[in-house]
């Protein structure tokens, strides 16, 4: 966020808005501590989430899931994986990402459609389809 302020006098109202902008700041700064620190660490487990209606089943059959979606998420190209972030994650629109990834529109749906039908291929693999 201080990168982001320290260069708010450069943003201008054109293109995607302000949410592109500043996811590119951010995925520019998640690249450069990636460079340097050679880890990815992850804090957030969807899985450790609390449930109130789930029973013990439920719980067991949502954490094997949780499972096989950050598999076969894992198991996709890193750019597959920065489209469906910037798209089904974040929710910015196909221009907002297309700002952030320096690509037009038209080409961040298909990459998109593309990286869901081998995500959901993955997922088939992985999970067995249930």
């Amino acid at each position: 966020m201080l990168r982001a302020l320290n260069r708010i006098a450069a943003f201008t109202w054109q293109g995607a808005g302000f949410d592109a902008w500043l996811y590119a700041i951010a995925r520019n700064v998640v690249r450069e501590a990636h460079r340097h620190s050679g880890s990815v660490s992850s804090s957030a487990d969807p899985a450790d989430a609390e449930t109130t209606a789930a029973g013990p089943l439920e719980e067991v059959v949502r954490r094997e899931q949780c499972a096989d979606v950050r598999t076969a998420f894992g198991r996709l190209s890193p750019e597959d994986q920065e489209v469906l972030e910037l798209r089904v994650v974040a929710g910015l629109s196909a221009d907002g990402a297309g700002e952030v990834l320096g690509r037009r529109p038209g080409a961040v749906r298909m990459a998109q459609s593309r990286a869901l039908g081998r995500f959901r291929d993955l997922f088939e693999e992985v999970s067995g389809a249930y």
